[in-house]
């Protein structure tokens, strides 16, 4: 197709790029970190309370180890053997543990001699001799206990869930045997076994799972109140994007739908809207001019036009032989062609100020099928490619019809210059989604990427004789009708318009 004229003057359109959006990256900069705060001093409160639970536990089933064992005979002890549990010494020994148990509240107490064999429990149910339970798993205690110092185990769990402490003591010597060594006339290093519910622990462990459901609780409480934070910025910074995308359509007259509030966003928006007046204002100014203009050259064009043909029809009367008829034949034809070029400068007038005006529509019912009947009778000639209509809707859609009927002309035309008599220029409608898509196809020469880039430029055109504001014109009443203008060219395929009209 040969561009007659370039779309309406219009900004190209704003690259599109993905990626995170305001709301996500206030809620990747501010709620992610405030949640991971919440969640880390959450598990340092729990880590302190637990650890100085423990501390404390281990400190008092120590000191109550040591007491325990120093109220424990040695010298009885050290008569326990296997099978001895019918002993006065085991019975006594037993009797003592058993107090010992139920003093503390321990839910086990065992001496333990040097090679990790029981010499006695609270119950008396473990036989003399027997592997000390668990004692294997504490040997840094007990040997800690054995060289005199008092040692606690790390917590530990049972079956049903509950968690004890092992302190581990040794039984401390008689007075009289503190300064004879073992080996000598010294007794063996017995270690009293204490294990006691860490009922501490387990109820620390209780109010952590409250305080991760708490931590929990507050995570989702950040992260909510991060989200609404964001939205809230960013749902007036999204409308008043939508009302800037408004404004870059040509779409002035209507007032911008403000921000509440006092604040950026809203002063923002004060500043689109006095820039939308400015633009009225001066879109009016433009009006007022157009209107000189066009007094103040169509006027003096009609009357050259006028005139010119008067001159024409007065050389066509004048007689030849008064000077001679190659002479009246050449002033004929530049009295013709005088007019034909200002009849070329009234259309370039009148594009133009069809082209900068913002004439409001005459919208009415239009029944699509008979304008491309209408379009295609107009356009068909002798010795021009074949034009084919192809509607592919049916029934009324309100529209401008003239003004449509004259962007149709104006492309059908372009694409029949284009394309040689025998090729096909197809004019098409579809309509889907709310639109009506009104095409026009040609098999012509096509356009190249360079004449692509340029003609939405106003005044560009291809045409020895052309405005370049045919396709503008066109565009802009694709725009007026909530659409848009497209084209699409292959060289040596042919070129393909269309234009996009919203349906109301």
């Amino acid at each position: 197709m040969v561009v007659a004229g370039t779309p309406l003057a219009s900004s190209p359109p704003v690259p599109r790029r993905r990626g995170r959006s305001i709301a996500a990256r206030l809620f990747w900069a501010v709620g992610v970190p405030a949640s991971l705060i919440v969640v880390t001093l959450g598990a340092l409160a729990w880590r302190t309370t637990t650890t100085a639970v423990q501390d404390s536990l281990s400190r008092e089933l120590r000191a109550t180890a040591q007491a325990a064992a120093s109220s424990v005979s040695v010298r009885s002890a050290s008569t326990l053997i296997e099978g001895s549990e019918d002993t006065a010494a085991y019975r006594r020994t037993v009797a003592r543990l058993r107090q010992i148990a139920s003093f503390t509240g321990s839910s086990r107490v065992l001496l333990v001699d040097e090679r990790e064999r029981v010499l006695a429990d609270h119950e008396g149910a473990i036989a003399i001799g027997t592997p000390a339970p668990r004692v294997a798993l504490d040997r840094v205690e007990l040997a800690s206990a054995r060289a005199g110092t008092a040692a606690v185990s790390a917590p530990f769990t049972l079956d049903d869930g509950r968690r004890f402490l092992a302190a581990y003591a040794r039984l401390p010597a008689p007075q009289d045997e503190l300064a004879v060594a073992d080996g000598e006339r010294g007794f063996a290093a017995i270690v009293l076994v204490l294990e006691a519910p860490a009922v501490a622990l387990d109820a620390t462990n209780a109010t952590a799972r409250r305080v991760a459901v708490l931590v929990a609780l507050a995570v989702l409480l950040v992260a909510a109140s991060s989200l609404v934070v964001a939205r809230t910025i960013t749902r007036p910074l999204l409308r008043l994007a939508t009302e800037a995308e408004r404004l870059g359509t040509g779409e002035l007259q209507q007032a911008l739908a403000m921000p509440a509030g006092d604040d950026e966003v809203a002063r923002l928006g004060a500043t689109l809207e006095s820039m939308r007046k400015a633009l009225v204002d001066r879109d009016a100014e433009r009006q007022m001019m157009l209107a000189g203009i066009a007094h103040e050259v169509r006027n003096p064009l009609g009357g050259m036009e006028l005139f010119s043909g008067l001159l024409e029809e007065g050389l066509v009367e004048l007689p030849a032989e008064r000077v001679g008829a190659p002479v009246k034949d050449e002033l004929v034809n530049q009295a013709q062609r005088v007019r034909k070029e200002l009849r070329y400068l009234t259309g370039v007038v009148n594009d133009f100020l069809a082209f900068a005006r913002d004439t409001p529509l005459q919208r009415e019912p239009v029944d699509v099928a008979a304008l491309l009947d209408d379009v295609a009778t107009l356009c068909r000639r002798e010795g021009a490619a074949r034009l084919v209509v192809r509607c592919e809707t049916t029934g009324a859609v309100e529209l401008d019809r003239n003004r449509i009927k004259q962007a149709l002309l104006n492309v059908v035309e372009n694409a029949l210059a284009a394309t040689p008599p025998e090729g096909v220029v197809t004019l098409g409608a579809t309509q889907g989604d709310g639109r009506l898509l009104l095409t026009v196809e040609d098999s012509g020469k096509g356009m190249d990427a360079a004449t692509l880039e340029r003609i939405w430029t106003p005044f560009f055109t291809t045409k020895e004789k052309g405005s370049g504001l045919g396709l503008p014109l066109v565009r802009k009443l694709a725009r007026d009708h909530g659409g848009d203008a497209e084209v699409s060219s292959t060289p040596g395929a042919g070129t393909r318009v269309t234009l996009a009209l919203r349906l109301v």
